[in-house]
């Protein structure tokens, strides 16, 4: 497996602002169109992913209470996989669902 320059990273960021497909990005940088989509995505996750901490578990398994930065007052529900341990006060890579009307997170 060949790694990426950051050069054709560059290249494959920019095309995509400027909203071409992911088939015409692999085929413009000489890349394929999975890893396309891996750069972007893993562009997307390190722009957009905050710091938060679990505050509580809730009775629904997929869903964790969080805070961010010690304040206890801003909770805010997160989207988790059921069955993984989230212990109280554990740090966690979050990103807001952009979809939903309440404060609404993910793990990134």
């Amino acid at each position: 497996m060949m790694k990426i320059s950051d050069t054709i990273k560059e290249q494959v960021l920019a095309n995509r602002q400027h909203g071409l497909s992911y088939a015409k990005i692999a085929k413009a940088t000489g890349i394929s169109r999975s890893s396309v989509i891996t750069i972007i995505k893993n562009h997307q996750v390190q722009d957009l992913s905050i710091q938060a901490k679990v505050k509580k578990l809730c009775p629904n398994p997929r869903l964790i209470i969080i805070y961010f930065n010690d304040v206890l007052e801003d909770d805010a529900k997160c989207v988790v996989r059921p069955g993984m341990n989230y212990q109280t006060g554990k740090t966690l890579e979050v990103k807001k669902v952009e979809t939903s009307e309440e404060p609404l997170y993910r793990l990134a």
